[in-house]
């Protein structure tokens, strides 16, 4: 979550008195407000971040009715569903941003637990980090404030609070992991949305899953429908067809099937497989599979298969056990097929893909997918048999390839040699002048770029000599510490495009030299195919930048070394 407010006061806003510096020196001390929660699932929880801030603001009021040195609340910051076990955390990132740059030099939270629950980190940042940047810190229930005369007293109140807090939060760690582990075994549903097919309701302190009426009979088509196809790509095309909205679209929807006036998102395979393989149809839950680090809530951890939480008979199967198992050994057979196309056979290994960078399909531009596969003949003989095709062609989840888009290998290796015998007739015997324009344009070209990159460095060094001027001028006090925060943060932004412009002229440089190299050996290469050299990988992709296959079977060619096409077909 972020900030719950817009910019109430920024520094364009402030009196004149208040542009030159914040803090006392101006009686004025510039808050945000923190608010924090560790869960943001309950409506209920999320009305006490306003209590929080309602807290904090009624606390303000209070303050500048009796104190002569105002507090001006400049914006409020909230982190919902954020962990207080560390301060990785969006809002406060932004908090603390605006305390670089001077905007803030007060923070208030409602008590210490909402500021944090690391003993260590929190302490580092009220003891060292704020008091360096001449931030305040007030919590108002802990009545702890690093500005007032008793701070020495509350001091020591303040670490135990942290530390309990630490404490607190390890503990309802463990507690929450034991909790969860307890409730999995019980066979209670702690997941997120409930898988497609069924819906959850709470009976009798247990989460657990109910069949969904809406789609219960679609997840029986699934299964029916792949049984008859023994595919996933069949299964998700019929589905796409009748315009039924994936698992993920009905969520949010609440919608079975996809309006006319709507645009469609359909159903890929791997959502059919993964309905297809899911135990939860057969009334069975498996839980458990992975852990989240309190380092990081989105780094999960996978577990090994013996540590998962398996409960069977926890809700009402949505398929019948016969059709279940058919599907299974249908799934597993074509598991067995994939791993068998995927891995070299120890007589017909899979040769090198040569097409693999630049073969595209004509219609909608995707990358071309070759399938191999191991062809037997009648004598026990065995030769590997390669096909090119696009995943979009022909699928109904997609109208950007309405047809299929298919060619074998051979008839790709066919097409490419007549185009090429087409090619050298015209380019083969023009390779002096092809090299020599080729080496011009290559050294025009660099020295462009080693004049751009020396223009670069001798700005950052320019930047440098006047870093350091503007150094000693806040250290002289000529430059106030708010003004030398904001030189700081603009020419850090400054050296930083720099760099990059740099790392990006360097990387122009050196593609340039691959690029002048490749230019050469494609002349080379021609030369190499007309003497009967075959098609490799190395070949292809010198003298080719693309090739496009079209459903009729014709294929377009374009040469690295030539601003023209070639087409051809059969």
């Amino acid at each position: 979550m972020g900030r719950t407010s817009k910019r109430l006061h920024g520094r364009q806003n402030l009196p004149l008195s208040d542009q030159h510096i914040f803090g006392k020196q101006s009686n004025c001390y510039h808050a945000g407000i923190y608010a924090r929660l560790s869960s943001d699932q309950d409506k209920r929880k999320n009305e006490s971040v306003e209590n929080q801030i309602d807290m904090a603001k009624k606390f303000v009021e209070d303050w500048n009715q009796s104190h002569p040195d105002k507090i001006n609340v400049v914006e409020c910051y909230t982190d919902l569903g954020k962990t207080g076990s560390n301060f990785n955390r969006d809002a406060f990132q932004c908090l603390m941003q605006d305390i670089r740059m001077g905007e803030i030099n007060c923070v208030i939270v409602k008590d210490l637990s909402r500021f944090g629950r690391n003993y260590l980190e929190a302490g580092n940042y009220i003891e060292k980090i704020f008091p360096f940047l001449g931030v305040r810190f007030i919590s108002v229930a802990d009545e702890y404030d690093t500005g007032s005369d008793r701070v020495q007293d509350c001091q020591m109140a303040s670490e135990i609070k942290n530390l309990v807090n630490d404490m607190y939060a390890k503990d309802f760690s463990r507690k929450a992991r034991l909790s969860l582990s307890q409730r999995r075994q019980e066979g209670s549903y702690v997941g997120g949305p409930p898988p497609y097919g069924y819906i959850s309701a709470w009976k009798e302190k247990k989460r657990m899953l109910l069949p969904d009426e809406n789609t219960v009979e679609i997840v029986r088509y699934i299964y029916r429908k792949f049984i008859e196809t023994e595919s996933y790509t069949a299964v998700a095309n019929d589905l796409n067809q009748r315009h039924i909205n994936p698992p993920a679209i009905y969520k949010k929807s609440g919608k079975v099937y996809c309006p006319p006036d709507a645009p469609y998102k359909g159903w890929d395979k791997s959502a059919v497989e993964r309905i297809l393989k899911s135990e939860t149809y057969q009334g069975t839950l498996v839980q458990g599979k992975t852990n989240i680090t309190a380092k990081n809530e989105k780094n999960r951890i996978h577990k090994e298969e013996n540590e998962w939480v398996i409960t069977k008979d926890t809700h009402k199967p949505l398929i019948d056990g016969g059709i279940y198992d058919k599907a299974r050994k249908i799934c597993e057979k074509i598991q067995e097929r994939r791993r068998g196309c995927a891995h070299p056979s120890q007589r017909v290994p899979i040769e090198e893909n040569s097409f693999d960078k630049v073969l595209y399909c004509g219609v909608c531009g995707r990358k071309m997918t070759r399938n191999s596969y191991v062809k037997k003949f009648a004598d026990g003989s065995q030769k590997r048999m390669d096909g090119y095709f696009c995943i979009n062609g022909g699928a109904s989840r997609v109208d950007s390839c309405p047809s299929s888009n298919r060619i074998s290998g051979q008839q790709l290796l066919d097409l490419l040699f007549v185009l090429f015998e087409m090619e050298f007739s015209v380019h083969l015997d023009r390779q002096k002048v092809y090299l020599k324009k080729g080496e011009m344009l290559i050294e025009q070209e660099r020295k462009k770029l080693e004049r751009k990159i020396l223009s670069i460095r001798k700005e950052r060094e320019r930047l440098d000599i006047e870093e350091g001027d503007q150094y000693q001028e806040y250290r002289l006090g000529k430059l106030s510490q708010k003004g030398y925060v904001a030189y700081k943060a603009q020419r850090e932004d400054k050296k930083r495009e720099l760099k990059r412009q740099e790392e990006q002229f360097l990387a122009d440089r050196k593609k340039l030299e691959r690029d002048g190299t490749a230019y050469l050996k494609a002349i080379r290469s021609l030369a190499k195919l007309r003497r009967g050299k075959e098609f490799t990988k190395e070949l292809i992709e010198t003298l080719v930048e693309r090739i496009y296959i079209y459903p009729d079977k014709r294929l377009e060619v374009l040469f690295t070394y030539s601003n023209f096409r070639v087409a051809g077909g059969v």
